[in-house]
């Protein structure tokens, strides 16, 4: 690994991939940046003009953002990260290298055309079983749903999105060529890492 290398972990939520990536930045000298924790300030600070699903969400409220049906949700979940990514790059760029990147807006179609090997990027999504069982042990998933009016329906809604762009990310890395680690409980967070230690190519 040379000092500019920059590794991509991708996937769905509820993979273990801010886990998997806090063990591989502290055992490997990788500098860890997780897009998650932009997320609000980029809300924020978007654009109607260029950035208008990004915008919208800054008023949404709970019923707008988990009563849309499922499908409606993953095509704007989709759409929200082709938005956002050119200002996750800014960010790439000025991270001290190298670096590991972990989001799911790590889109396989973003990522593909940045890489300059196949291993440099790796993604992770749930079963759909999987994701239910530990979405439900979440003690802020409550939080988020508080406001809505069904939140049961809402919750439904959160894991049928999930599920359906977990599908989407396996489809689309299958398409750019890129590895996929099912996650389904047979395996703990530590054996996932080595799987990852193993594609990147870090022993």
């Amino acid at each position: 690994m040379n000092k500019d290398t920059i590794l991509y972990l991708g996937g769905s939520p509820c993979a273990g991939k801010s886990s998997v990536a806090e063990i591989l930045a502290a055992d490997y000298g990788l500098n860890y940046l997780r897009l998650d924790d932009k997320l609000d300030s980029h809300i924020q600070s978007a654009s109607p003009d260029t950035q208008p699903i990004m915008a919208s969400l800054r008023e949404a409220t709970c019923d707008e953002i988990w009563l849309m049906p499922p499908t409606q949700q993953t095509r704007r979940e989709i759409q929200f990260y082709l938005e956002e990514f050119p200002l996750h790059q800014q960010d790439i760029l000025q991270a001290h290298k190298p670096l590991l990147v972990e989001a799911a807006a790590l889109l396989p179609c973003l990522v593909a055309p940045l890489i300059s090997t196949k291993q440099d990027v790796l993604y992770m999504v749930p079963t759909a079983q999987f994701q239910r069982k530990h979405y439900g042990q979440r003690p802020w998933v409550a939080d988020v749903l508080r406001d809505c009016s069904d939140p049961e329906q809402a919750f439904d809604n959160w894991m049928r999105r999930d599920e359906q762009f977990a599908r989407w990310v396996r489809r689309s890395a299958l398409f750019h060529g890129l590895q996929t680690i099912i996650v389904d409980g047979s395996y703990d967070i530590n054996a996932h890492a080595q799987m990852a230690v193993q594609h990147f190519g870090l022993a």
